[in-house]
């Protein structure tokens, strides 16, 4: 992750203006590694800075992810989570409490990539679906479908 005085650097040199929010935003990121989302990020920046509106926070998250100064992940495509962490990485998501975990893990960024119809790969994002350990004591096996119901688990995967 990168400093403020770095963050700052790398936003100039994206022309992009430095503002207040941005940095707070920013800052907010910095604090944690559970990959909150926009909603999640708002509460933390508005007991600092009050003026701030959720409308600013989602509009700033967005800018700073389409220039690469923070990730988006989006476990089981519902919900924008953000990572401040910008290196190659990827992630474990809980489908249970939806907790999403990096993995800096080099062989999995050494893999070989599929070449196909002169598809160009820029980059690519793993991420693994399970329980996470919280879960799997909570629930002794037991996960939650998208639909709500339960089903049983062996090894992580559905039955």
């Amino acid at each position: 992750m990168l400093t403020i005085p770095d963050f700052i650097d790398a936003c100039r040199e994206k022309g992009l203006n430095v503002t207040y929010q941005r940095i707070m935003i920013y800052k907010s990121l910095l604090r944690t590694n559970n990959h909150p989302t926009a909603e999640a990020i708002y509460h933390d920046v508005k007991a600092e800075y009050p003026s701030i509106s959720l409308a600013t926070v989602y509009k700033t998250l967005e800018t700073l992810a389409e220039h690469d100064l923070i990730g988006k992940v989006t476990p089981l495509h519902d919900l924008a989570r953000y990572d401040g962490d910008t290196q190659q990485h990827h992630h474990l998501v809980c489908l249970n409490c939806r907790k999403i975990m990096d993995i800096h893990d080099e062989q999995l960024n050494q893999l070989n990539l599929p070449r196909k119809n002169g598809f160009h790969i820029s980059s690519y994002r793993i991420q693994f679906e399970g329980l996470c350990d919280d879960c799997q004591h909570r629930s002794n096996g037991r996960l939650k479908t998208a639909g709500g119901k339960e089903q049983t688990t062996f090894c992580g995967k559905g039955a």
